[in-house]
């Protein structure tokens, strides 16, 4: 038993707590937030508690004791797609990964990557110029991200664009995978009491894992080690000179795969629908888009210029994370700001909670990007979208970057406009995903 303070215990049932969360776990969340200053403790009848911490001081000492906390392994249908991934691996070995691919994610791949950006958002505009022209305005706005940072990410990090199909089978995927990871009843399930996979995870997984394969099979083809360029250089050069896990290389090129244009996606498309219901931020973004852009092709020059996009883009994410909240498991009995954490608690680090307290921001739930007049996203404190600590995203500056030159570019000469209810029935996944994509009309700007 741990030492320390006994977290309190919301005043329901344990058993009823934890339905109330897997049914609507961010709605639980808010409850909590509101409720208790520091954190609370669910007890999960056979299983381990829920600790959900609602103080970001503490959610950043979490995030700083990666020994003590630490990521929760995968398990069933996660455990099929990357189990030696980056985002999942612990210790030596993670050490060893982030050291071989931070190379990756340096100045020059970022620049690559964000040009790579500023190409594929063209090429949509491009796209959406001959669609509103043939009068068809309907899109997927969900979809079209998609196909923007996925291949601007494989091409940045692979070495290789995996084209318009490679995009959209990608997008299937994800989409499969969001409705297969949502949370639900089994998230509560004993760990005694295995279940079995279906077979959409199944499908999922190998689906996943081919594309892997299919990007490592054209790398290997391509691979020049005198001239490493970008992140799989950088790793398969380091399998020549180190042991690893077995599928080592293809768990990396599945992770990045997902990671590396997942989030991106998802906040850019929360980031247009969000402009979209306040025309007055939309116009302001246009206008430093045309001051700074104009007629050049869009790219990584532009930017550290783009300013006030990168407010409403860190805004959004305020309101959007699309990681939701950060997931950590107690090893061994801890204290965590004098409360005692019992060994095995999952403890539940919540961005959108924390993000959306008024303790920590006037009207939080006003879409404000005036707010961030005065801070900027990388101060610590209860703005954490891309986590913080050793495990903080690896990517955070390709995201941002990235995300400031799509938005722009593309709000600099067309209007998106997205229904009010597009995002009240997100799907809780490991992301926050709309389920059915987002609707999405476009119309030449003014």
């Amino acid at each position: 038993m741990s030492q320390g303070q006994r977290l309190p215990n919301p005043p329901e049932a344990g058993i009823v707590n934890a339905l109330r969360f897997t049914r609507t776990p961010l709605r639980f969340l808010e409850g909590i937030q509101s409720r208790y200053p520091d954190a609370a403790e669910v007890s999960v009848p056979g299983g381990p508690s829920i600790v959900v911490v609602t103080n970001p001081d503490l959610c950043h000492e979490a995030m700083d004791r990666i020994d003590d906390f630490s990521r929760v392994p995968a398990s069933g249908a996660a455990a099929l797609i990357a189990e030696n991934g980056l985002v999942q691996t612990e210790g030596d070995l993670w050490q060893r990964q982030r050291e071989t691919i931070a190379p990756g994610f340096g100045s020059d791949p970022l620049r690559t990557y964000v040009d790579r950006v500023g190409e594929q958002t063209a090429r949509l505009r491009g796209e959406w110029a001959d669609a509103v022209e043939s009068g068809d305005t309907d899109r997927d706005l969900h979809r079209d991200m998609t196909t923007v940072t996925v291949r601007a990410a494989t091409e940045a990090l692979f070495g290789t664009d995996i084209g318009a199909e490679g995009a959209a089978r990608m997008h299937r995927l994800m989409r499969q995978a969001g409705a297969e990871f949502e949370i639900s009843a089994t998230a509560i399930t004993p760990e005694w009491l295995p279940l079995p996979l279906s077979d959409r995870a199944q499908t999922v997984g190998e689906g996943l894992k081919t594309m892997g394969e299919e990007i490592l099979e054209t790398k290997r083809a391509d691979h020049d080690p005198e001239n490493p360029s970008d992140m799989l250089d950088f790793l398969m050069l380091a399998e020549q000179h180190a042991d690893w896990p077995e599928n080592h290389l293809r768990d990396q090129v599945v992770t990045f795969l997902i990671a590396g244009h997942e989030t991106t996606a998802l906040s850019t498309t929360y980031t247009q629908a969000l402009m979209s219901w306040h025309p007055e931020v939309r116009e302001k973004v246009r206008a430093e888009a045309r001051e700074v852009i104009g007629d050049d092709d869009p790219g990584h020059e532009h930017a550290q210029k783009l300013t006030y996009t990168g407010q409403v883009f860190t805004e959004a994410l305020r309101l959007y994370p699309p990681a939701w909240a950060v997931i950590r498991r107690a090893d061994g009995d801890q204290t965590l700001g004098g409360y005692a954490v019992d060994d095995g608690s999952i403890v539940f680090l919540p961005q959108w909670s924390v993000h959306r307290d008024e303790r920590f921001f006037e009207n939080p739930a006003q879409f404000d990007p005036s707010r961030w007049d005065d801070r900027g996203p990388g101060d610590k404190g209860p703005y954490f979208a891309f986590a913080s600590g050793p495990h903080a995203c690896i990517g955070r500056g390709f995201a941002i970057n990235g995300a400031r030159v799509a938005l722009a570019t593309l709000t600099k000469d067309f209007d998106v406009d997205v229904p009010r209810d597009a995002l009240s029935d997100l799907l809780v996944t490991p992301t926050l995903r709309p389920g059915d994509g987002v609707d999405a009309t476009i119309s030449r700007a003014e």
